[in-house]
């Protein structure tokens, strides 16, 4: 039988950070050209806070300069439906046109998303562990997009789908030695998302709210080491005190 070791992942990042580093990102891809090195930023810093149980090292070394186009056609797109409607009138059939375009883009972003997470998740080196890859195809990722998107007209049952996609993500990143889980639930991502906005509309506590959010993702990943096909041989003895 496989034998297998589950590694627990805590955040040691602070509050001030991990609002310097989210604007940063933000205005970054806001400026269109600049979007790919400010996700490398936030992923460097990120991960660099990240702490493992088992004393596992993890880095981000992702080059931005491959895909920074990615991020600046991503960017463009975000601002499409507000440009296609510049000056037309204010009203419900303008707000309906934003609505059409938004939709009738999920697909074309997604077609984005899906080789800058291959690039994320590559760029990610564990030592020991090497470099995970992320396998999953383009219809399955389109398919839990739109699944998400349907389920927030639900109001509360969105937490939940969004928990089986980081799951499903999850399960899509392969490696040699190990394996990736992520162990939060529907619920708990419901009541903490709801103190997580009256924490974001009253401003002051934004910080902290981001240094909560960060601390949550993280801690609900789950590292599983598996033995290699070595060690399954070869099991080391066993220690007597």
């Amino acid at each position: 039988m496989e034998e297998r070791q589950q590694v627990q992942i805590t955040f040691s990042g602070g509050a001030l950070a991990s609002f310097g580093y989210s604007v940063l990102f933000l205005i970054l891809f806001l400026c269109i050209l600049p979007g790919g090195w400010g996700a490398a930023m936030l992923l460097l810093w990120w991960t660099g806070h990240m702490v493992f149980a088992d004393g596992t090292r993890i880095a981000f070394e992702g080059r931005p300069g491959r895909v920074w186009v990615l991020f600046a056609v991503l960017a463009l797109l975000a601002y499409l439906p507000t440009l296609a409607t510049l000056g037309l009138a204010h009203g419900g059939r303008t707000d309906f046109l934003k609505l059409v375009l938004t939709l009738c883009l999920i697909p074309f972003e997604a077609a984005l998303k899906l080789p800058i997470y291959r690039w994320i998740i590559a760029g990610i080196r564990l030592e020991p562990g090497g470099s995970p890859r992320f396998v999953a195809t383009y219809p399955a990722y389109l398919g839990w997009v739109l699944f998400l998107g349907v389920s927030f007209l639900t109001v509360i049952g969105w937490a939940w789908v969004a928990v089986a996609m980081l799951r499903w993500f999850c399960r899509n990143i392969e490696a040699d030695n190990y394996s990736v889980a992520f162990t939060g639930t529907g619920w708990g991502l419901l009541w903490r998302s709801l103190v997580w906005v009256l924490g974001m509309v009253c401003l002051i506590p934004i910080p902290w709210v981001l240094r909560s959010q960060y601390a949550w993702w993280t801690g609900h990943l789950l590292l599983v080491r598996h033995a290699t096909p070595m060690e399954q041989a070869f099991p080391a003895p066993p220690v007597y005190v």
